[in-house]
């Protein structure tokens, strides 16, 4: 079994795998270290088995945790004994809320749900389709049990405003942290595929549920999976950032759904119903968007590309998208026969479009480009300023990722030298 590694332990080789990316510019705001403080390994044979497990040992005595509830091990083989002088201690185990962390996850199905409490964590699996989160929960069931024996519990109202952190616990990753990274893995919601009787089985399911001081949240190869709607939902109105590279959306309707501001490149969304797949609520600041770049759009015949029941601000650079994509444009949601429903329109329409085109064969009546409602309005030069590093300048995602991928290079580099150490000397 491995031992949580101390910062000392790899300290000199991340120094070394550490390039001119993050040190060429000024200092960052938000830079994280050339090394993580901890590293945490979850796995069948590992001392954690489930990544709660892992969690929790961040806020009660090292490595003491039990699973969770709502968790089960994805193994039941033995832990491996640790050789003498190799068992964690509490000096290498840091619990300091300023100290980065580093949970890496062994391919497996790991049947929980997790709750992020702690600010400055990465947790990275092995892969898309090979770590594998997987939990069923539909929101309106989970608050109708937080409800039981209230005024509140029949009835189909969702919370709003304040009443929006009663979703505490309602998605698979909840998250009441910045500076939070998911790498390497699937999160899947399966509340539909688990119960095709449910008539509300499309209805809302997260996959991810960020909260209203969560900020600062990136992805990188990384699959989110429901068969409902709002699958990633991450809910900082007045100040969230959110970066998402190289990874994957699947739901229903308004499957990725940030307030705040949000970057997505390099991934891919798939909609299963003829409705909006973006939605955006930036009402908080006028400088607040959501912007798409170099990704794909799938979906059902007649999928959306999005809407706004606040006022919101979409860009979308360089994507393809597909045929079945209604020709619909991007629009306000209001409610003709209940006015006091409709939110504020201070900003009007602002929808920005820049080189992007169909994937593949264009629809078999293709509509005259003039008509075609995302034809560019954003010159090269405009659309050179939407990359992440320039809208989130204190943060710069992309410089921050790629310290975490040698985060990663080094650890497991590291830590197949020690089990290679292990199995000689036995």
């Amino acid at each position: 079994m491995r031992r949580p590694w101390h910062w000392l332990g790899i300290a000199a080789a991340l120094w070394l795998h550490t390039g001119d990316a993050a040190t060429a510019t000024q200092p960052l705001t938000h830079a994280a270290p050339a090394h993580p403080a901890t590293v945490l390994w979850v796995g069948p044979n590992e001392r954690f088995t489930s990544i709660q497990q892992a969690l929790d040992s961040l806020t009660v005595p090292a490595l003491a945790s039990t699973p969770p509830a709502s968790s089960s091990p994805v193994s039941s083989a033995p832990a491996r004994t640790e050789p003498a002088g190799l068992t964690a201690a509490p000096s290498l185990h840091t619990k300091a809320p300023n100290d980065w962390v580093l949970i890496r996850v062994q391919p497996g199905i790991y049947r929980e749900k997790l709750w992020l409490t702690r600010d400055r964590m990465v947790i990275a699996g092995s892969g898309m389709g090979q770590t594998i989160l997987q939990y069923p929960e539909l929101r309106q069931h989970f608050l109708a049990r937080q409800q039981q024996g209230s005024p509140e519990s029949t009835t189909a109202t969702l919370p709003r405003g304040t009443s929006l952190e009663r979703d505490w616990g309602a998605a698979i990753v909840n998250i009441k942290a910045s500076d939070i990274a998911l790498l390497d893995l699937t999160v899947h919601n399966s509340y539909a595929l688990e119960h095709p009787d449910d008539p509300a089985r499309f209805e809302h399911q997260f996959a991810v549920r960020g909260f209203a001081t969560a900020t600062r949240f990136l992805t990188d190869q990384a699959e989110f999976l429901t068969f409902g709607a709002d699958t990633v939902a991450m809910w900082n109105k007045p100040d969230g950032q959110y970066y998402h590279s190289h990874s994957r959306f699947v739901g229903r309707v308004d499957l990725f759904c940030p307030r705040g501001s949000a970057v997505v490149e390099y991934s891919e969304f798939v909609n299963h119903s003829p409705t909006a797949t973006l939605w955006h609520d930036g009402e908080g600041d006028p400088n607040q968007l959501l912007v798409v770049r170099h990704s794909k759009f799938l979906g059902v015949t007649g999928f959306e590309l999005g809407r706004r029941h606040y006022d919101g601000q979409f860009v979308l650079i360089g994507n393809q998208f597909s045929a079945n994509m209604a020709p619909r444009p991007i629009y306000r949601r209001t409610y003709p026969d209940q006015p006091w429903r409709d939110q504020a329109n201070q900003y009007g329409d602002r929808y920005r479009f820049a080189d992007n085109r169909w994937l593949g064969t264009p629809p078999a009546t293709p509509t005259r480009p003039e008509h075609v409602f995302w034809q560019d309005n954003l010159n090269a030069q405009q659309a050179a300023q939407y990359h992440p590093d320039l809208l989130f300048a204190q943060w710069r995602p992309t410089v921050q990722l790629a310290l975490f991928r040698r985060w990663l290079t080094t650890v497991d580099a590291a830590s197949h030298s020690h089990t290679q150490a292990q199995t000689h000397a036995h």
